[in-house]
């Protein structure tokens, strides 16, 4: 009960903080959406449509759009202007104008033009090609159409949908693609899931790091040695100070897996290896901040030092700029960082689908680089409280 009590005790410092309000909660939901943005992968791409006064035509070429091999989100607008206001804030990858009367000078042989707006982004040209897809689908029907009601004298809609049900059955050209090589980012659905996975490892080890302070104030303070004074246990105080890097560790850990979930859809795998390499390496971030804890000479001295090393082992590690980007040999130096290895495995869990038994490597070299430094945390801490 009295190691219980202490952990709680180091906790609830970390959560009165007021500044940890920004640095332990909303940062990393900032950095989460920045680097999906930027690395994120393949998405639903989101495209803002006008349509007002389009017609039925008008409706059914946007859904062919939706329809075709382009993955969309059709984002309704009411005018050009609020397509153009979405487009420049980001919040629309494309804006498509159907215009008003389409659907009559299409039926008049008329022609009908749509207005594409857009960034000058990578994105533009799949998300155009899409749009012009549906396009040329509806034309050729719309022609077709025309020409039975000419010619024929069908009535253009009993010709129309003749002509769609025609197109139907007509045989097709089958497109074979084969990927050569391997992608530099692995196939997530989601695009803020790499950044989840590697802000997490970040915010882990970081927020550990920073709570080392917390020791370090406890034994200037004398509160360490109080304890010691009184019929708590020697251990009993040890597995506390344990217990409450590991309980600020997995605070930082869940909350982004549960936010990253409910916020931005984030999948996290296998439930089991997810949870296992969560908690294994808040085991490392509890033996390093032990570790800094006991050996540094004031808590600035511990802040300062538990920041820098905290960031320098995540760039190396591959929680700034994904591991997929690194050249050697800064992709073989990045294995010697506890980071590089749990980000590895949260990837094969969301990307490969993998479970415990695939992730063992990397769940092997995280419980190596725990178990040395929890023990030396615990050893000096130890030392520190019983000599003279």
């Amino acid at each position: 009960m009295a190691a219980l009590e202490i952990a709680r005790v180091n906790l609830l410092r970390v959560i009165r903080d007021r500044t940890n309000l920004f640095f332990v909660f909303l940062l990393p939901l900032i950095i989460i959406v920045a680097l999906g943005a930027a690395f994120g992968g393949a998405g639903t791409s989101r495209i803002g449509v006008a349509r007002t006064g389009a017609g039925p035509l008008g409706d059914e070429l946007v859904d062919a759009l939706v329809a075709g091999e382009v993955d969309v989100e059709v984002r309704e607008r009411g005018s050009i202007e609020e397509l153009r206001s979405g487009v420049e804030r980001g919040e629309l990858q494309l804006g498509l104008l159907v215009p008003p009367g389409y659907d009559d000078a299409l039926r008049s042989g008329q022609k009908a033009e749509i207005v594409l707006l857009a960034r000058p982004e990578s994105l533009f040209a799949a998300l155009r090609r899409g749009v012009e897809a549906a396009v040329s689908q509806q034309s050729a029907q719309v022609r077709a159409a025309r020409v039975a009601s000419e010619h024929a004298g069908i009535e253009f809609d009993a010709a129309l949908a003749e002509a769609r049900a025609r197109q139907e059955g007509l045989a097709g050209i089958d497109i074979v693609t084969t990927t050569l090589g391997e992608a530099t980012f692995p196939l997530v659905s989601n695009v803020f899931a790499l950044g989840a996975q590697s802000q997490t490892i970040l915010f882990m080890f970081l927020t550990s790091m920073t709570a080392a302070t917390q020791l370090i104030l406890t034994r200037q303070l004398g509160v360490s040695r109080r304890m010691l004074a009184t019929p708590t246990p020697l251990r009993s105080i040890l597995a506390g100070e344990l217990g409450g890097r590991f309980a600020i560790a997995m605070m930082q850990g869940v909350f982004i897996v549960l936010v990253s979930s409910l916020l931005f859809g984030v999948g996290w795998g296998d439930l089991a290896g997810a949870s296992a390499v969560i908690i294994v390496f808040a085991l490392v971030g509890t033996g390093a901040a032990m570790t800094v804890g006991v050996f540094a000479g004031n808590a600035d001295q511990a802040s300062a030092l538990g920041v820098v090393l905290g960031m320098i082992l995540a760039a190396l590690g591959g929680a700034m700029v994904p591991l997929e980007l690194f050249d050697e040999p800064m992709s073989t130096i990045a294995q010697l960082t506890p980071h590089a290895w749990a980000i590895s495995a949260l990837r094969d869990l969301v990307s490969d689908g993998a479970g415990v038994l695939e992730i063992l490597e990397q769940l092997g070299v995280l419980v190596a680089y725990a178990a040395v430094l929890v023990v030396i945390g615990t050893w000096g801490l130890r030392r520190s409280l019983t000599r003279a």
